[in-house]
């Protein structure tokens, strides 16, 4: 379940001060390697602005798909058993009310529960909270749909670093991701999860942080576009919310387990297309237009797209395996950090 820490369970703990084992993944720490920067959910690129998907993207659905499940379940239980007082009442109106209205709460209220806690954490909200890194004026924005619909913080001044998620006693399994505080005084005020997650590889995080990192302090031109390139996508369509899922389950597995992938791939197009699409201040967007003279390197329609064809995928393809596996390669001198 430590995917789903931040969003589902385990809700980002503010006002607090940094824990130890987080000063410890201080990604501004000095004596961490620089690897080969990796593309972890970019959706826009260019001189001015690198914007990323929040990490819970990829998760839509889930949310409605086990929630709703238990829902339903609780609905099918409760209307069972009303079905059955109703048979039984022999005329006596007074213990089949009673027994109604008894019913109705042991299994509405469940119901209700479930629902808000769930549900309602995947559908009706926005299609993504992005969160927007300005090399002009060195400034991070983080939408949060809130009042204000944003917040924001100098880059110099956000504490970026690697969590660990730890698994549990059935399931040991760590997973890692780039995570940023915003602190106040030393106090912890607010909390985003960046791009997508490096699995179990606390080196591919760092990759993930390299391409944040030579963007804000080098530039564009630091970043090797080409070969890598945008291929997360925003965009709500059928054909979208089924690559994700078929995507994380590659090769023969996919095709085994295609009937409930196409349930999740439903799931996560209900849960976005009941979702309003982020909208940023004007402000905000001004103070991120590019130069005239930028390149600019947009979302695909479709997640997974490349520019180039079949030679750009190639290219991206070696590039991505190479600094894939360097990166992986600094995984147990890494796993200090944690422990």
């Amino acid at each position: 379940m430590g995917s789903f820490s931040g969003w589902l369970i385990s809700p980002y703990k503010l006002g607090r001060e940094l824990l130890p084992k987080e000063r410890k993944a201080d990604l501004r720490a000095e004596g961490l390697p620089r690897l080969d920067p990796l593309n972890k959910g970019a959706i826009h690129l260019d001189a001015t602005r690198l914007e990323y998907l929040d990490r819970f993207f990829l998760l839509r659905g889930w949310a409605l798909l086990g929630g709703g499940f238990l829902a339903l379940f609780c609905v099918t239980l409760g209307a069972l058993g009303i079905y059955g007082f109703l048979q039984s009442s022999h005329g006596e109106v007074e213990p089949v009310f009673w027994g109604i209205v008894i019913v109705a709460l042991m299994f509405g209220l469940p119901s209700l529960v479930v629902l808000k806690l769930f549900v309602l954490k995947d559908v009706f909200r926005y299609t993504h909270y992005p969160v927007r890194f300005n090399r002009a004026n060195r400034t991070v924005y983080v939408f949060t749909g809130g009042a204000k619909g944003y917040v924001e913080v100098p880059f110099d001044e956000a504490f970026f670093f690697i969590h660990e998620d730890g698994g549990s006693a059935a399931n040991n399994a760590r997973s890692y991701d780039l995570r940023m505080h915003i602190l106040r005084d030393g106090t912890v005020i607010h909390t985003v999860a960046i791009g997508s997650d490096g699995g179990g590889s606390p080196g591919i995080v760092l990759a993930h942080w390299e391409m944040i990192r030579r963007f804000m302090d080098e530039g564009i031109a630091a970043l090797p576009f080409p070969p890598l390139g945008i291929f997360a996508s925003s965009r709500v369509s059928v054909k979208n919310a089924l690559v994700v899922p078929f995507a994380a389950l590659p090769g023969v597995l996919s095709w085994i387990l295609s009937p409930f992938l196409i349930v999740i791939g439903l799931c996560r197009y209900i849960a976005l297309a009941t979702s309003r699409r982020p909208i940023w201040p004007s402000s905000v967007d001004a103070a991120c237009a590019p130069p005239s003279t930028s390149p600019v390197f947009r979302e695909p329609a479709v997640y997974g797209g490349l520019p180039g064809g079949e030679k750009g995928e190639a290219a991206f393809m070696a590039y991505w395996g190479d600094a894939e596996a360097k990166a992986r390669q600094h995984d147990q001198a890494l796993s200090s950090l944690f422990r």
